[in-house]
């Protein structure tokens, strides 16, 4: 015991808290909580050890000055205090904890460097994309994460299994998916990397994840997808099916996935999460600003984008007018996105099923816009992504410019006026225009 005791006086020279284990109070029931008091930089804190003692397990002595004091005499938890002053010893070893205080200091030592969840901490991720309205990408996150616990056999996986070998066994059993074996893992590893920057604090040098398994690890491309757009012909062809028009309440699903794909397509490809999300104040002098809700937390500029409302569908915004301070009466009807975009698929699949023509989904006329706008329409692909809202390499050089949507509109309006004029006139015959202007 005095070797242990001589030992400790070293260890408290050395990392410059002090560490003693002790008793504060007696319990109503007799018994007494030990503690481990801490000393450092001028403070002082105790850790709870969840230990407890009779009357036996203490003893009265008297220090130096002749002061009485109360100490532990039990030599189990003698032993198990002793244990965790010599874990704690060793983790300030590899902590700077110079400038830190005492109750910063005890919150890092009691925390286990090998002790961390990844399947908590995914789990906290994802709720928090969840917080910010992120539903769809947040339904990705956790099928991966899903598959991942599949593959490891286990519901709760830390980090420190998460090993490069691990992760690569994990990556080969999904060769045969050309979406899964690159999806995933770049899910995942996003995770991980949110964590590190959590849990790692590079200033006081503590290194809580001490292991990143996708330094070493090669992410597979994804094979490159086939091409969701279709050619004018077919565009304007859907537009002008006869789609059966009820009264509102009873309005089908057919009917209102054609008229979100109108939207979405002479919207320069608007997200159709974005149609359900928008506020009244979104549109002004029929002038629609709004943040894409895929990238807004993302985007240096929040992904906001503004662009005027083609006349031919003006009469939408008033058809499916909102309530209080939603511009459109979807979320009346659907509680959420995700169940809104589903039910527009069903649509959409409908209308093609009637036309007997290929498969269309919301993305279709995304990415049919962008492929006519430069196309047909002779725009720059970089002004095509500029329409599109997607993020550009130039963020520097854009940090000094002020930007004008302008081009946006000049843009959209081509494209309309290409599919709803040129395209109809070239191809369809001429009662279909009947139909078409009869419908609306």
């Amino acid at each position: 015991m005095i070797y242990l005791y001589n030992t400790l006086q070293i260890l408290y020279k050395t990392i410059m808290a002090k560490f003693v284990h002790c008793v504060r109070h007696k319990r109503n029931d007799g018994l007494y909580p030990v503690y481990i008091r801490v000393y450092h930089n001028g403070s002082l804190q105790y850790i709870n050890t969840g230990f407890l003692v009779s009357e036996r397990g203490i003893r009265t002595v008297y220090d130096e000055k002749g002061k009485k004091c109360v100490e532990i005499s039990d030599k189990r938890v003698l032993k198990s205090c002793l244990d965790k002053i010599e874990t704690y010893a060793q983790r300030m070893n590899r902590i700077n904890s110079k400038n830190m205080d005492c109750k910063t200091l005890i919150r890092i030592l009691e925390e286990s460097h090998d002790g961390l969840s990844f399947t908590e901490y995914a789990k906290e991720f994802i709720g928090s994309m969840i917080n910010e309205g992120r539903d769809n990408p947040a339904r990705n996150y956790k099928i991966a994460v899903n598959n991942l616990h599949k593959y490891m056999g286990k519901d709760n996986i830390m980090f420190h299994e998460l090993t490069t070998i691990a992760v690569q066994g994990w990556i080969d059993s999904m060769r045969e998916s050309a979406r899964k074996k690159s999806l995933y893992p770049s899910v995942i590893r996003a995770i991980f990397n949110s964590a590190m920057e959590k849990y790692n604090d590079y200033d006081y040098d503590i290194i809580r994840i001490k292991f990143n398994p996708f330094v070493r690890v090669k992410i597979p491309k994804e094979n490159v997808p086939e091409k969701r757009s279709v050619d004018p012909v077919n565009i304007c062809r859907y537009f002008l099916s006869d789609v059966t028009y009820p009264a509102y309440e009873g309005i089908s699903r057919m009917e209102m996935g054609y008229d979100v794909s109108l939207l979405i397509f002479c919207l320069a490809g608007i997200n159709a999460a974005d149609l359900y999300d928008l506020k009244k104040g979104s549109l002004n002098n029929w002038v629609l600003k709004y943040n894409r809700k895929k990238t807004r937390t993302k985007s240096a500029n929040s992904a906001y984008m503004e662009i005027t409302v083609p006349v031919l569908i003006r009469p939408l915004f008033e058809k499916y007018k909102g309530d209080k301070n939603m511009l459109f009466s979807f979320s009346k009807r659907f509680s959420t996105s995700t169940a809104f975009v589903k039910t527009v698929s069903k649509g959409i699949k409908a209308v093609c099923e009637q036309l007997n023509t290929s498969k269309m989904t919301t993305y279709t006329f995304r990415h049919s816009w962008a492929t006519i706008a430069q196309n047909n329409c002779g725009a720059s692909t970089e002004l095509v992504a500029f329409s599109l809202n997607h993020s550009s390499a130039h963020r520097v050089t854009e940090g000094y410019i002020r930007k004008s949507y302008a081009p946006v509109d000049v843009l959209n309006e081509k494209v309309v006026d290409f599919v709803f004029a040129q395209t109809i006139l070239m191809y369809v015959p001429f009662y279909a225009l009947i139909i078409f202007f009869k419908k609306k």
